[in-house]
């Protein structure tokens, strides 16, 4: 049950949800609705189309129910699409969350772990960084409909990956970056670059 100090200072605050069903007996009836998501942060229909996660720290934090639901779709026999999490965070021995669980979903082939840790050596590296070291695998995965999803830090984050993805677009089709960055907004606006991110 949510508990806590109310926010007056007065009292305590205890979570409308989780006390209903805190006095509810086995058995009882719950009455829901479920619908289906309006957000487009959510996996392909098609379980075929490969897809490029990126999302460092707690960005990470919906990825971990794409790869649940991808390993549950690769458990009933879906033929599955190629899958990169870019994740990233200070230092593996510290603050690499989900750490084995990431590690088994790679092993068990339901996605490709690439991670940056920009304080476990002397020069930072960021999930931009190995974005850009990945990047031919990156390009052959947008080639083949590769849709890309960002979540975190909207304010540097993002746009440091917007910018790597645009450079890379540059490169490969051998345009100038204005010309790049004319595509970056057609591939964002065709629902191909998803973001579900924060400034803060």
């Amino acid at each position: 049950m949510v508990e806590g100090p109310a926010r007056s200072g007065r009292g305590t605050y205890h979570g409308v949800c989780s006390t209903h069903l805190s006095r509810l007996s086995e058995g009882d009836i719950v009455q829901a609705v479920v619908q289906p998501p309006s957000s487009p942060f959510r996996l392909p229909e098609d379980p075929s189309v490969p897809i490029v996660m990126i999302g460092p720290g707690t960005g990470l934090a919906p990825f971990r129910g794409f790869i649940q639901a991808r390993r549950a779709l690769k458990t009933d026999g879906a033929d599955l699409g190629e899958a990169m999490l870019f994740f990233g965070c200070r230092h593996p021995d510290q603050d690499f969350i989900y750490e084995e669980e990431l590690k088994a979903a790679e092993a068990d082939g339901v996605i490709a772990l690439h991670t940056a840790f920009s304080r476990a050596q002397a020069e930072r590296v960021y999930v931009q960084d190995v974005l850009r070291q990945q990047q031919a695998q990156v390009w052959r995965l947008i080639e083949d409909g590769a849709i890309i999803y960002v979540c975190g830090d909207g304010a540097s984050m993002e746009p440091d990956v917007r910018r790597t993805l645009t450079k890379l677009y540059a490169e490969q089709a051998d345009v100038s970056f204005a010309e790049a960055e004319v595509w970056m907004e057609e591939f964002a606006a065709s629902g191909r670059y998803v973001l579900d991110v924060w400034a803060g």
